[in-house]
């Protein structure tokens, strides 16, 4: 604007006439509202002067101000608090891109206007607009660069490469009550950042951990919408008192469903893994600690993001079922072998013989499947001042699932405040509200296998008699009229805090934080009349006190420490009650207390406390030797006295060889430290008064009369104490090259003892078992994982390509039962192997005809099934059983892959779990249904090449009217698989269209979730629907990103 040469008359004019002159001399158009001042008369008389001149003059006059979007200059009224003879105000958009010293993007870089509060942040591609004064001056800053200053000028496009900041070079990591920079992480921590977070459009957070990090499992239980899944931070360790990992959000541990957490929120996530990592937590983090940091506000302009997305599920595999025909002749076949086959109207119930007579041949997978529909859509605002930051955020999730009747839905709300009430106080709230709702089918697998005779119409017949007493029809289940099962939710987490610098390097926090979870169930069948509803509360209310000091003794120590006390508290209650018989089926189950019978009553209350106290000690030397040690003593109420306490201390060591000498010079090595680690952490995840016993309700019978009294469910043990485990961590993190390839890589063992399981007692007891610290299991494990920048952009915006590798591999085993060595088969626990594990007789062939003697004394025939006699005593019995295989995989992997060039993305996603083996009813029941001809249910078509005296098959049983002895083992599987997980292409608009439209940034993508897998395993999915469950589903989504 300063290159545009203006001349006005010295007249008096009018404010429109005077835009229309500037507009006959120059490009520049001028945009007002009707209301605005047009005829305010101004004298303005200047002669062959820049645009930038006239415009400041005629502000200096009047109560308006200009804004430049390219040629199109917006003019309006200053607020009325602005006096007239304040300085000229002429606002301009100014956009650009910040980059690094590689011209990689920076988000999150802060930019403000020099001596205001009035700011922006850089978006994911590094990009940002601003509206910025004449003579303004731009400050440009980002953690780990030197801040830059930027005089604006004439510039509407200003882009800056920021320098990396020796001195604070590191990028800070949340540890636990705290943060410290990555290069001074003494333990085995891994990362999950916010471009993994937001690259996979999921709203399970379950979903998001598999694959990310090296030691972390993930199995999905099931893919019924709102399902969650098992984690696992190196592997399983504990029989009875839970191996979950403890998650904490924004510095308070939360329990619970984790579907209660909105990935969207989440800033970033920390996974702490061995003991000194792990140990602030004391007893809540023996099985691991996942570290969540939700998104703050920030001192700067406001920031208006809304997102979302929107897909079409199908189901991604079925199971192959037998059609009418082969099914129909499968069970001639069963009565023929038996000799009891005359005719179809001796052998079929009346519905069949009319469906084989209509030639009725009914695909139940088809019946029950349809297309699913998942939406969600977030609208979060941040921003704040230098005393007050702010972040609000709403999401909704709607999910309709593939299977009638299983939807779920969720909104997720959620306030950071963070307020500086002087230069050494601060508090802040942090608060979450979520509610969902769930509806949830029947039993899915006896859906899909219903006989192929039947016909869905006949479904209408269950409302008559067609039905024999008792007979169900499953697919009434997907009838939300006929079958509800209803569940609501509302959970509140909550956190208020105030922070105190009592001098410097010393300071005082205190949180406040009640966690709050109301559950609502009713459920209703039509067929059976029968109806329940159930409710719960839990209260979960934590108190801290942590202080935190730091000092620096010259410029070779640090000393940093934290100190802890804490008490949290658990309330549970619930109550539940089910009738059978009402009188008007449309009532479901809002008014039971009309029901003919109260079938079930029940109430319950849980309690238990934790008192906690933790310090932690830090220490480095010149920068390059750092010790870690941690103790922390937790009370648990839920153990006897006198070990109620424990002490759980751990250290750690770290050696930046970086930083010597021998390396100080050398090219290739960025960042090299070596790690080591011991620590000793606890467990008491078991269900409270178990040191006290428990008394049930019996009834007896006297005559014909009831009474009722109560007598000892279980025997208590007054001398319970703390399950400990302590592990010993050695690893390596390294950088490379200017950081084109990152990574670490460690070995671990943990040791189990104390293990707390149930002990079978002799029946002369009277009681079953009882809980003791009777046992030992033991972890062994590798860990890499690697990011490389395959291809470095050689420009802003240039092609780059960046893939991280992540693989693990665990050994469990258990060591130690009840103080010895000896095997407990009866629950499936042996010495030296995993705590999971099948065993079960092995399936060796067929009895062939030429085997008939042989198989007679083995008390079978041909055709039945031939198991190995492990000791050769010639019969089949519990001592032939043996080991085959454990649902823990040897090892896992995932490979992911992202990929930007001008203003399109693309990221894919790999994940595998390799040696595994499972027992899953895809076999066992629809072989039993075979072997035993359940009537009514169909079997997998890979069962069709039975034995017949014409068909001497080796590989599957000739079916029986009888029955087979044995069935199971035929239901183990191989369940390795390889599974493309997600594939996603996106596009950024170019900043010209953001500047036309307004916009900060936005993004349009589409995706594919689980489009491939590749597997041996013959169910529905290998992971989530091993059984005849919900199965998995192909997502296509499509979704958008703005911001303002």
């Amino acid at each position: 604007m300063k290159e545009t040469k203006i001349s006005l008359s010295s007249e008096t004019e009018k404010l429109v006439d005077i835009f229309s002159e500037i507009e006959k001399q120059s490009d520049f158009n001028f945009v007002y509202e009707n209301a605005l001042q047009k005829d305010l008369v101004l004298n303005i008389g200047l002669s062959n002067s820049d645009l930038e001149t006239i415009l400041e003059e005629i502000s200096r006059n009047s109560n308006l101000v200009f804004k430049q979007i390219n040629n199109t200059i917006t003019v309006a009224e200053k607020n009325p608090s602005v006096k007239t003879n304040a300085p000229p105000v002429f606002l301009k958009l100014v956009t650009g891109t910040i980059v690094d010293g590689n011209g990689n993007p920076i988000p999150g870089a802060t930019i403000l206007v020099e001596g205001t509060t009035t700011g922006t942040a850089t978006d994911l591609d590094g990009n940002f607009s601003i509206d910025a004064p004449a003579g303004a001056v731009l400050v440009i800053s980002f953690i780990g660069y030197e801040s830059v200053k930027v005089d604006v000028g004439n510039q509407t496009k200003i882009n800056v490469t920021l320098t990396e900041d020796e001195s604070s070079l590191d990028e800070f990591v949340v540890v636990g009550y705290g943060s410290v920079e990555r290069r001074e992480i003494t333990g085995s921590i891994a990362s999950i950042s916010r471009q993994d977070i937001v690259s996979e459009p999921t709203y399970s957070f379950e979903s998001l951990l598999q694959g990310r990090a090296a030691g972390v499992d993930v199995v999905a239980d099931s893919y019924r919408p709102g399902a969650g899944a098992t984690v696992r931070i190196r592997g399983a360790r504990s029989l009875v008192a839970g191996n979950d990992p403890l998650i904490v959000m924004d510095g308070i541990p939360i329990a619970g469903n984790l579907m209660d957490i909105n990935p969207s929120d989440i800033e970033s996530i920390e996974i702490l893994k061995d003991a000194s990592a792990t140990a602030i937590y004391g007893s809540r983090g023996s099985n691991g600690v996942i570290l969540i940091t939700t998104r703050r506000g920030y001192a700067g302009g406001t920031q208006i993001e809304y997102s979302a997305s929107a897909g079409i599920q199908n189901i991604s595999n079925k199971v192959d079922l037998m059609d009418a025909e082969t099914f129909t002749e499968m069970q001639r076949d069963a009565a023929r072998q038996q000799g009891s086959y005359t005719t179809d109207e001796a052998l079929f119930l009346d519905w069949e013989l009319e469906g084989i007579q209509n030639g009725v041949d009914t695909d139940w997978q088809e019946e029950a499947f349809k297309t699913g529909f998942q939406q969600n859509h977030q609208l979060s605002v941040r921003g704040g001042t230098e005393d007050t930051k702010y972040a609000l955020s709403g999401t909704y999730l709607d999910h309709k699932s593939i299977v009638s009747n299983n939807d779920f839905s969720r909104f997720v709300g959620r306030l950071n405040l963070d307020q500086e009430i002087s230069s050494r106080f601060k508090a802040g709230v942090s608060a979450q509200v979520t509610t969902s709702e769930e509806y949830r089918g029947g039993d899915f697998g006896s859906i899909i296998l219903r006989s192929p005779l039947d016909w869905p119409a006949r479904a209408e017949g269950a409302l008559s008699s067609e039905f024999a007493v008792g007979e169900s029809f499953p697919t009434l289940a997907l009838d939300r009229d006929l079958y509800i099962d209803r569940r609501d939710r509302t959970r509140i987490i909550t956190n208020v805090y105030a922070e105190a610098k009592i001098i410097d390097g010393l300071t005082y926090r205190f949180n406040f934080a009640p966690d709050l979870t109301y559950y609502d169930r009713g459920t209703h069948q039509w067929q059976t009349s029968t109806a329940s509803v159930s409710n719960s509360k839990t209260s979960n209310i934590l108190y801290e006190n942590i202080v935190n000091y730091s000092k620096d003794l010259g410029t070779d120590h640090k000393i940093r420490a934290t100190g802890l006390y804490s008490v949290q508290t658990l309330r549970e209650t619930g109550t539940g009650v089910s009738v059978r018989g009402l009188p008007f089926e449309q009532q479901r189950y809002h008014n039971i207390g009309t029901a003919e019978e109260t079938t079930s009553r029940s109430s319950y209350l849980n309690e238990w406390a934790l008192e906690s106290y933790m310090l932690r000690l830090n220490y480095s030397m010149k920068d390059k030797y750092i010790v870690t040690m941690t103790g922390r003593v937790d009370g648990s109420s839920r153990l006897a006295e006198g070990n109620k306490y424990g002490l759980f201390p751990s250290m750690a060591l770290a050696w930046l060889l970086d930083k010597e000498d021998f390396l100080s010079n050398n090219s290739t090595f960025d960042e090299l430290k070596l790690r080591a680690s011991y620590g000793d952490v606890g467990n008491t995840g078991i269900d409270p008064y178990q040191t006290q016993g428990r008394v049930e309700r019996v009834g007896y019978a006297f005559g014909d009369q009831s009474v009722f009294g109560f007598q000892s469910a279980e025997l208590a043990n007054s001398e319970l104490k703390w399950e400990r485990t302590r592990q010993i961590d050695i690893g390596v993190d390294f950088s490379l090259w200017n950081s084109r390839v990152m990574g670490t890589v460690g070995v671990y063992q943990q040791r189990t003892i104390d293990l707390l399981m149930n002990r079978q007692l002799p029946p002369t007891s009277g009681f079953a078992s009882t809980l003791e610290n009777v046992g030992a299991t033991r972890n062994r494990g590798f860990e890499f994982n690697v990011s490389i920048v395959n291809v470095e952009a050689k420009r802003p915006g240039g092609f780059r390509w960046t893939t991280d590798l992540v693989f693990h591999a665990n050994k469990n085993e258990i060591t130690e039962l009840y103080g010895g060595k000896e095997d407990d088969p009866g629950n499936l626990w042996f010495i030296g192997q995993p705590i999971n594990v099948y065993y079960d007789w092995e399936f060796v062939g067929i009895w062939q005809e030429s085997e008939r003697d042989l198989a007679s004394s083995y008390g079978a025939s041909p055709g039945d099934m031939k198991l190995n006699d492990l000791n050769n005593d010639g019969k089949i019995g519990a001592d032939d059983r043996m080991l085959l295989g454990s649902d823990v995989p040897s090892w896992t992997g995932s490979l992911n892959n992202r990929i930007t060039y001008n203003n399109f993305d693309f990221a894919f996603f790999i994940y595998t779990t390799q040696g595994i083996n499972i027992f899953s009813e895809a076999g066992g029941t629809s072989l039993g249904g075979m072997l035993n001809l359940r009537r009514g249910y169909n079997l997998n078509s890979r069962d069709v090449d039975y034995w017949t005296p014409d068909n001497p098959s080796d590989e599957y049983p000739q079916p029986r009217v009888r029955g087979h002895d044995y069935s199971t083992p035929m239901g183990y599987f191989d369940a390795s698989f390889v599974r493309v997980r997600n594939i996603t292409l996106g596009y950024s608009l170019p900043d010209n269209l953001l500047d036309r439209w307004g916009l900060r940034k936005s993004r349009i993508y589409s995706g594919i979730q689980n489009p491939f897998t590749f597997t041996q395993f013959p169910g529905l999915d290998p992971e989530g629907a091993r059984d005849l469950d919900m199965p998995n589903y192909r997502t296509i989504l499509f979704g958008i990103e703005l911001g303002f």
